[in-house]
């Protein structure tokens, strides 16, 4: 990946607006909840911290996506469809090279 596409790529700036609007909403339904009681409802402190906890509950799951299932699971069964035998690439002795080539040809032929 050169560094344009890096540039264009919107994804990682996209994912930290989402979640630090996630976070800063959290943050305002428990500050609601805890300094205004009579302003708050019943579920402002479970919204709260669920908007709060919902970054590290996607990076959970993407932890136990990217390396327990990848791992774990997908692995052993790409592993038993790479079974293949090696095989060493074949060296040749200078004599078996050099008497199946043609003959070279020189870049330049000389003027007569």
């Amino acid at each position: 990946m050169d560094n344009e596409t890096k540039a264009s790529d919107i994804r990682v700036p996209l994912a930290f607006m989402v979640f630090g609007l996630s976070v800063i909403a959290g943050g305002i339904f428990l500050v609601i909840y805890v300094f205004y009681p009579a302003a708050s409802r019943p579920w402002y402190p479970i919204v709260s911290f669920l908007l709060i906890g919902s970054p590290w509950i996607f990076w959970l799951l993407t932890f136990i996506y990217a390396f327990c299932i990848k791992r774990f699971l997908l692995a052993p069964a790409a592993a038993e469809n790479d079974r293949q035998i090696s095989r060493r690439p074949t060296t040749r002795n200078a004599s078996s090279v050099t008497s199946s080539k043609e003959p070279e040809m020189p870049l330049t032929q000389p003027s007569v």
